[in-house]
């Protein structure tokens, strides 16, 4: 039978998960493999803390170089996460000839480039399916199942954490705030939860699946980014009275002058695929021009999904080992060197909800419509709220028809000067599926 030798770069809790698995699974992969797999060192710079799963003392090292440079090891698996220790450990180790396999979504997104680079001159493989969507085989999805497919977009609920945060506002009515602190003591977001309710984990994701269904690496800090931080039970509850519910999608697009990409929140129309997806679930909804729409779904994070997801791309790098066979996990029309352009935000073309906070006062509503109609936006509804006895404020409620964004933001910053208007006006994205 022929043995591979692992070694595992951080065993936190998905390195916890990858161990298990090859502990309890070991019949079942021998099996369907041919292939025996040998733990054979663990570099971690805290091997005596508690662990989940029992690993041997002598398999231990606080070096993970000292793994790197061993000779007897054919595959490094890379979980320590980050864009800096992990990115000396990935090239380090693909210099010396190993493959490695990595769930660091945030070091592909920034450095992909140059690691898929020195891969293929080195003859390495990089296996990254835990980068993405935790357990849902996505990316093996976009290089295989759909290889014979012009990609024509991909929309993504691609972190768990805000979509748990979202499903519990449109389900309880809560603010933002009070979820965010029960999914903290619930463990569904970090004490820090910038990266997940701002967008930025999502947007990474979204980078590598723009590489593998487009052919090329975008400049991560030109993709559009807009959290969740400003949704409120009042836009939930206007967005359900209208048939949609408010989603964090990471969106792509191939058009004709560019590629259109951006993570930013979303109306889609509830009962569909999209919006029906709730809690700490992920979901991809990709379309391609031979198989039309289709959606994948899942658990997007936690130790054994991502973890299962780590070791198939053990697994296949293995099995062309013991075959003999080159393998690039990266499509064939990948280019180092291509370029292709990001359309800008301001030029895209959809349709908007906008939300306006007008004194309630006869004539407000006219000069809101005809700012935007200057513009060359038209309404396709309304909802004004009724009048307050006391007088006051009232939000309105507006949903458009397809406008150019650049045309909106002017109209708007025309709107948000009037006297008539008491705060900033709001406006979210709406995507037809």
């Amino acid at each position: 039978m022929k043995e591979v030798n692992v070694g595992l770069i951080g065993a936190g809790t998905v390195g916890c998960g990858v161990v298990q698995i090859l502990n309890q699974n070991k019949d079942i992969i021998e099996n369907r493999t041919g292939i025996k797999f040998n733990l054979q060192k663990v570099a971690d710079i805290d091997p005596g803390r508690k662990r989940p799963v029992r690993i041997p003392k002598r398999k231990f090292t606080t070096d993970a170089w000292e793994l790197i440079k061993d000779e007897s090891i054919d595959i490094v698996i890379e979980l320590v996460g980050g864009t800096t220790i992990a990115k000396d450990f990935v090239l380090g180790a693909i210099e010396h000839g190993k493959h490695v396999v990595t769930a660091n979504k945030a070091l592909l997104a920034h450095h992909g480039k140059e690691i898929f680079k020195l891969a293929s001159k080195k003859g390495v493989d990089v296996g990254f399916e835990a980068s993405v969507g935790g357990g849902i085989p996505i990316i093996k999805s976009t290089q295989q199942g759909y290889a014979a497919n012009n990609i024509l977009s991909i929309h993504g609920i691609m972190n768990g954490t805000s979509n748990y945060i979202l499903s519990t506002m449109t389900e309880k009515g809560s603010e933002f705030r009070d979820v965010l602190k029960e999914a903290q003591e619930r463990g569904y977001a970090e004490a820090d939860p910038s990266f997940d309710v701002d967008g930025v984990d999502a947007a990474h994701k979204l980078s590598i699946l723009i590489a593998l269904a487009f052919g090329v690496f975008l400049d991560f800090n030109k993709i559009y980014i807009n959290g969740i931080r400003d949704i409120t039970s009042v836009d939930i509850a206007f967005a359900k009275e209208l048939g949609y519910k408010i989603k964090l999608l990471a969106i792509a697009k191939a058009k004709e002058n560019g590629i259109e990409a951006g993570v930013y929140p979303t109306l889609v129309r509830d009962h569909t695929q999209l919006a029906d997806v709730s809690g700490a679930f992920n979901a991809i909804y990709v379309v391609g021009d031979a198989v039309g729409p289709t959606m994948l779904y899942g658990m997007g994070a936690g130790m054994m999904p991502t973890a299962s997801a780590v070791m198939g791309d053990v697994l296949e790098i293995a099995k062309h080992l013991s075959l003999g066979n080159s393998y690039s996990s990266l499509p064939r029309q990948y280019d180092h060197t291509k370029a292709s352009s990001l359309i800008k935000m301001s030029e895209i073309t959809t349709k908007y909800y906008l939300r306006f906070q007008a004194e309630d006062t006869p004539g407000v509503l006219g000069h809101i419509t005809s700012i935007l109609g200057n513009n060359g936006i038209s309404i396709e509804s309304v909802i004004q709220q009724g009048r307050d006895i006391d007088g006051g404020d009232v939000p309105v409620i507006m949903m458009t028809h397809e406008a150019k964004e650049k045309n909106l933001l002017k109209a708007l910053k025309e709107i948000d000067r009037l006297k008539t208007i008491k705060s900033k006006t709001t406006f979210i994205r709406i995507e037809e599926l």
